[in-house]
């Protein structure tokens, strides 16, 4: 009778969601991954939050095929990419890099650590990458690498008669002021490379330095990103390596607009914003505290178009932290109108902000009296 164990399984969690499960990465195989799990009898079990990788075994629970090292490639794409995108933070701190729409996210393990990291990549390339790029002016000549993780200074050029030519290579400036160059990489194997761009003495720090993941049947989808799992070779029995991809929610200032439509006079009457909330307590909303608005009128560099088309006056309350994108709504946040001792509440629940109309480190909402 055939039997089956898991090898690993890859979950993916995000903390902006209540129940902390993220369905918003789909994996897909790359071709040498396909070709790989036939070989090796394995199955692969995509689910809302992730997949399994199945492997079939002996009586003895061991591999039916022995498992040598092998190296496996997911391409990533997203479900509903806009709202993941403005409720992620997907910066690297250390070191400071931002994740911008031409970039992509790699993830890999180090040996079995469970816990997938991520970093912050230029693309997904082909067996031919064109590379261009342009740097101050002082320089006319520079000296391009290839480098992976165990081996630097790869050959990605090769002449007429199809004979490689050894690097490192000299790249000179052109006439429309572009180094440009054709970068050969079908003999490389699928994985992550870094392209190094020194001066033409070839001295110094790199004066420009991309990372880049080698795939062939990946680089002609549209991706968010690159998972690459390597599994070492393996003669015990199968036991299941839980890896975790891990997210987490954005944080910004939120900023309430309210238009004074109704002509109340501020003179006479104090608009608040307070945070009414049992939030930050064992009773209220973990993920939230309890935040302070200051409220002032709008001032003149304020960028924001509801204070050319309002027509009307304008206070602006803005929360003195950052507060993080949940999932679950934030209430208790009271605007209120106050006449001397006397405080009446106009809203209870003032709305939160939608995080798909955030801009930077700003989210806005309009709020009409």
């Amino acid at each position: 009778m055939t039997a089956y164990r898991k090898l690993f399984s890859v979950h993916v969690q995000h903390d902006y969601y209540e129940d902390n499960l993220c369905n918003n990465l789909v994996f897909v195989p790359a071709a040498e991954t396909l070709k790989t799990m036939r070989n090796q009898r394995w199955l692969f079990r995509a689910f809302a939050t992730g997949f399994n990788l199945i492997s079939e075994v002996g009586a003895d629970f061991k591999n039916k095929i022995e498992l040598l090292d092998t190296n496996l490639h997911f391409g990533i794409s997203l479900n509903d990419a806009a709202r993941f995108f403005a409720v992620t933070q997907l910066n690297e701190t250390a070191p400071v890099k931002e994740f911008l729409s031409n970039k992509k996210i790699y993830f890999s393990n180090n040996a079995l650590n469970t816990a997938l990291e991520y970093q912050i990549i230029d693309g997904i390339a082909g067996d031919l990458m064109a590379l261009s790029f342009t740097l101050p002016a002082v320089n006319t000549e520079v000296t391009l690498r290839v480098n992976s993780a165990s081996e630097n200074n790869l050959i990605i050029d090769y002449d007429s008669a199809g004979l490689p030519i050894n690097g490192p290579y000299k790249i000179k400036l052109n006439g429309s002021k572009v180094f440009e160059k054709l970068l050969n990489l079908s003999k490389l194997a699928d994985g992550l490379y870094t392209i190094s761009i020194k001066n033409a003495a070839d001295t110094g720090n790199d004066l420009l330095t991309y990372k880049i993941f080698k795939s062939n049947s990946l680089s002609t989808q549209s991706l968010f990103g690159v998972l690459d799992i390597k599994l070492p070779a393996s003669t015990a029995v199968v036991t299941e390596t839980p890896f975790l991809i891990s997210f987490l929610r954005k944080s910004t200032i939120w900023k309430y607009y309210v238009i004074n439509q109704s002509g109340i006079d501020l003179d006479d009457f104090d608009l608040l914003v307070k945070d009414k909330s049992l939030d930050g307590t064992p009773n209220g909303n973990p993920v939230y505290a309890k935040y302070t608005f200051a409220g002032n009128p709008v001032p003149p560099n304020d960028p924001d178009p509801i204070n050319k088309i309002a027509a009307a006056e304008i206070l602006l309350f803005k929360s003195n932290v950052k507060i993080p994108f949940f999932q679950q709504v934030k209430l208790g946040l009271q605007l209120s109108k106050k006449d001397g001792g006397t405080e009446v509440v106009l809203t209870k629940n003032l709305p939160n902000p939608m995080p798909e109309k955030q801009v930077g480190e700003e989210s806005k909402v309009y709020v009409y009296v």
